[in-house]
């Protein structure tokens, strides 16, 4: 217990030092830049995003899948590295070849193709980067995975006042310094681990192949249709809004995932941690209770940021005070990743990979729905209500397909804090008066924590029944 503990906190470092620097960048950008040119910059972070979804073609998580079984490590990662690579040059030749397109739609103007150019030859080291914190962190290395995630997030932010002190306030400029900010990070980690990448070049096993393959390629497609889904919102905002609307948004978006603070940890403790226990086949009661409490403790945060939201706003430009409307809803998407990593075991375990692609289409079609409803006359805040609205049905349909495969247990309490978040989340928007919803927002908090009593009696009984033998102990020698 100790030992898990001790792994958890030491992956805590690096999600903390992450959400921190990141948090840091909101104030920067938005004290040199305007929510218009903001905007524009989140248009290169949905380029971005698209490319991290789909370039690695899901031997990513064929990789994780198949660590603990495949006895030669590195030989292991040179396989599943060679795809997603073979990959890289068809979609950078592609991403040149129509870098005018490219740019007219991501900023408005052909004439910044040249950040196009930029973003394609990033491609390798986001592969590099990706595929060797999962090596890292599925050995279980947990400090020096945190040590190199806060390298290459200080990297990106030092790139960023360096470029927006001295050259001009705007989004171009943001682009230009995140991508060399990531190319730097990347580079000192491909260098820590060059004899990783350096021992096994070109020897691969052509038998795992098909292995890799059967289990990532429909999470590839799965993840495609997932990319869709975390764009779309994005996409209705700049069809039917403006960039002004969109920079709103994706500061408000950036507040909200300051809860990602606690899903990355969670996320890179729970994946090793999960396979280990299904192959030493643990009682469902653990799977149960590690659900069940990060539930309440994200439900906890969820609550903290809406009851300080007027303080956390103090961080932006006055220009981004109405971000304060959006953030609410945004909330769910950290929320329902984080908890839908404890209920979609099934899936995960019984390699029943393909049932991501349903989930993702539900997803998708209830995004689209409800963006299309609401963007056009709410903006931004519409768009934050979709999101939220889709990310539930993430984590409802993940859930119920895991539980039909999978024995799994009750979530009853999951559905129910749900529906409470869910409802405090839309009075946050709709009441404007800072005394009653702090009221309502106190009110809501102490309604979680009375539905939680039972599991907080559990842990509280668990830790007291570990640490009675040592007291006993200690009172035997002191007699």
């Amino acid at each position: 217990m100790k030992d898990l503990i001790k792994r958890l906190m030491q992956f805590a470092i690096g999600s903390l030092g992450s959400a921190v620097l990141n948090l840091m960048t909101i104030p920067v950008i938005t004290f040199f830049i305007s929510p218009e040119e903001y905007g524009k910059t989140s248009m290169f972070m949905l380029a971005q995003t698209l490319l991290i979804c789909f370039i690695y073609l899901g031997y990513d998580q064929a990789f994780a899948r198949e660590f603990y079984e495949y006895p030669n490590k590195k030989k292991l990662l040179s396989t599943a590295m060679t795809i997603p690579f073979l990959f890289s040059g068809f979609v950078i030749g592609i991403t040149c070849l129509y870098a005018k397109p490219i740019s007219t739609f991501l900023f408005g103007s052909e004439i910044y193709r040249h950040a196009v150019y930029l973003i394609a030859a990033s491609i390798p080291f986001l592969i590099f980067e990706r595929f060797l914190f999962l090596y890292v962190r599925m050995q279980n290395k947990a400090l020096e995975f945190s040590l190199f995630n806060i390298l290459v997030k200080l990297s990106i932010l030092l790139c960023t006042v360096f470029f927006l002190y001295f050259y001009s306030h705007t989004f171009i400029t943001v682009v230009y310094a995140t991508i060399i900010g990531q190319v730097i990070g990347d580079t000192i980690l491909m260098i820590r681990n060059v004899r990783i990448l350096y021992m096994n070049p070109v020897k691969t096993d052509p038998d795992l192949y098909p292995r890799l393959a059967k289990f990532g390629l429909p999470v590839a497609v799965a993840t495609v249709i997932y990319s869709l889904f975390v764009i779309i919102d994005k996409l209705f905002i700049r069809y039917f809004c403006d960039f002004e609307q969109l920079g709103l948004y994706t500061a408000a978006f950036k507040i909200a995932s300051a809860l990602l603070i606690l899903q990355t940890t969670f996320s890179n403790f729970w994946v090793p941690t999960a396979y280990a226990w299904y192959k030493k086949q643990k009682p469902m009661r653990y799977f149960k209770l590690v659900s069940d409490s990060i539930m309440f403790l994200i439900a906890l945060l969820f609550m903290g940021l809406l009851l300080f939201k007027g303080v956390i706003m103090l961080i932006l430009s006055p220009e981004y005070s109405q971000a304060q409307y959006i953030f609410p809803f945004l909330c769910f998407y950290p929320l329902m990743m984080t908890v839908s990593e404890t209920t979609n075991l099934g899936i995960v375990f019984l390699k029943k990979s393909s049932l991501n692609i349903l989930v993702s289409i539900i997803a998708l079609i209830v995004s689209i729905g409800l963006n299309f409803l609401l963007v056009p006359k709410y903006g931004a805040i519409g768009a934050s209500i979709a999101t939220g609205s889709a990310y539930i049905a993430f984590f409802l349909a993940r859930t119920y397909f895991s539980m039909r495969i999978w024995k799994g247990f009750s979530v009853k309490r999951h559905l129910l804090t749900t529906l409470l978040l869910f409802v405090v989340a839309g009075m946050n928007i709709l009441i404007h008066a800072v005394w009653l919803i702090s009221l309502i927002n106190v009110a809501v908090l102490l309604s979680i924590i009375l539905i939680y009593l039972p599991l907080l009696h559990t842990l509280y009984r668990s830790f007291y029944a570990k640490r009675q033998p040592t007291i006993t102990q200690e009172k035997g020698i002191e007699t």
